[in-house]
């Protein structure tokens, strides 16, 4: 079984700023569609502190919802693997 390793991100939560590390491996694997139940368990920490944890997301960023995320999420891994390639273009 192939385990889903965090660290392997780490230069993607550069495109989130504004969260801190576990806001940002929660909002991550919130939007790969893992449960609450299913982040609470690979983060080893509760069920209402990944609840609370969505919630402070909601706030920080602003939005009505917490399925916003899923939106903003997208928009900024394209922008960040466009930023990447254009990069890469330009170094070889």
């Amino acid at each position: 079984m192939r385990i889903f390793d965090l660290t392997n991100v780490s230069e993607f939560h550069q495109v989130f700023p504004e969260l801190t590390q576990a806001q940002f491996e929660t909002a991550m694997l919130f939007c790969l569609g893992l449960s609450q139940g299913e982040i609470a368990h690979l983060r080893s920490v509760s069920y209402s502190t990944i609840k609370q944890t969505l919630e402070d997301i909601k706030v920080k960023l602003d939005f009505y919802s917490i399925n916003n995320l899923l939106a903003v999420f997208q928009i900024r891994l394209f922008i960040f693997v466009l930023t990447r390639c254009t990069i890469e273009h330009r170094t070889k």
